[in-house]
C-alpha cells in the first residue's frame, strides 16, 4: 500500500471530501445529507488522508457555543482497519492543539468514542440516539492528550 499522506484540506478538496461525507453519513448511517455541510459561521477546519491522489479520510473543527468541536470523522469503507483514521485523528487534534485550543468537544459514534478514550479522552454523559445508532458526549483536553501521548510515545 502507497503511503497515507496526512494534511490540512484545501478548497479544491472539498468536493472530494463532502462525496466521502455523504457516502459515509448518508449511505452506511443514513443521517441526511443536509446535516453534514458546516456553515462558514462556525469557521469549520478540514484534515485529509490521501493515498495517491484519492482521499481515503477526512474530518472536520468547527466553533459552536464557545467551544471547539471535533467530527465529520470518516474513513471510506475499504480502507478502514488500517489506521488510517486513527493517524488521521491524531494529525487533526495535535493541529488543533497546536493552535493553542485547550479543550476539543465532540458527539461521536462508539468506535470514534474508543479511539479518542484511547488518546485520553473522558466521556462526559449519555448515550443518546441518533440515526439508527447511538452518539456519546465526549471532551479531550489538551493535558490530558498530551500526558497520553508522552506515555505511548515509547
Amino acid at each position: 500500500m502507497n503511503e497515507v499522506i496526512l494534511r490540512k484540506a484545501t478548497y479544491l478538496d472539498m468536493e472530494n471530501i463532502m462525496q466521502l461525507q455523504e457516502e459515509v453519513f448518508t449511505g452506511e448511517q443514513k443521517i441526511p445529507s443536509a446535516m453534514i455541510p458546516l456553515s462558514d459561521e462556525n469557521s469549520p477546519q478540514w484534515w485529509c488522508a490521501l493515498l495517491g491522489t484519492s482521499i481515503v479520510g477526512a474530518v472536520a473543527a468547527w466553533k459552536e457555543n464557545n467551544q471547539v468541536h471535533w467530527g465529520r470523522f470518516a474513513t471510506r469503507q475499504n480502507y478502514r482497519g488500517l489506521r488510517i483514521g486513527t493517524k488521521l485523528a491524531r494529525f487533526s487534534l495535535e493541529d488543533l492543539f497546536c493552535q493553542g485550543i485547550e479543550d476539543i468537544y465532540m458527539d461521536a459514534r462508539a468506535v470514534t468514542v474508543k479511539v479518542i478514550c484511547n488518546m485520553g479522552g473522558k466521556i462526559m454523559g449519555e448515550e443518546t440516539e441518533f440515526y439508527n445508532d447511538t452518539i456519546t458526549p465526549v471532551v479531550l483536553h489538551k493535558n490530558d492528550y498530551m500526558c497520553n501521548y508522552e506515555v505511548n510515545k515509547f
